[in-house]
């Protein structure tokens, strides 16, 4: 019985050191999805917004409709707060939705401040300097997105190589 009790404790130990590193993996792969999507949904607005002049809360709302990863959620919170008309600017709005959604410590500091200044893109004043706003962003966000997607590549195989190391040391040293 005790045997059995220790095996469990030892499979336990080597199980989460595993869960883990695949955790970690999981991490990279989410903001690899996360900045991809933010890149899609740039190249989105620019032709809704410039294109087909759609208004922010409806364009918004479109490009929220394909997203899977937490950018959703920020566009629609987004999407209502401007149409209703809240009396905030959509400076405040922005940066209050993204502070409550986007978890601390997902993204880099500079691509987190990247995203926060994506607003000066979304709310422009003119078609043209908005178009060129949303272009230079999309292009700093696939330079992200392409740096994250090596980043999930290289480390992520190597997390879980480490973790599952750990686990089979620590089973070592308590056997």
């Amino acid at each position: 019985m005790r045997v059995a009790m220790k095996m469990c404790g030892l499979l336990c130990i080597f199980g989460a050191c595993c869960l883990t590193g695949l955790e970690q993996e999981r991490r990279l792969k989410q903001r690899w999805l996360f900045l991809r999507e933010v890149r899609e949904m740039l190249q989105f607005l620019e032709k809704e917004m410039t294109w087909h002049r759609t208004s922010l809360d409806d364009a918004l709302r479109c490009a929220a409709v394909g997203c899977k990863t937490s950018l959703g959620a920020i566009l629609l919170d987004c999407a209502e707060q401007v149409e209703s008309r809240c009396g905030l600017s959509f400076q405040e709005i922005w940066r209050t939705n993204v502070s409550r959604d986007l978890s601390p410590g997902f993204l880099s500091d500079t691509e987190y401040q990247c995203f926060l200044e994506l607003e000066m893109a979304l709310c422009g004043a003119d078609t043209v300097s908005q178009k060129t706003q949303l272009q230079k962003f999309e292009q700093r966000f696939l330079g992200f997105c392409e740096s994250a997607h090596v980043e999930w590549k290289e480390k992520g195989a190597l997390y879980r190589r480490l973790s599952a190391a750990a686990g089979v040391a620590a089973v070592i040293l308590l056997v």
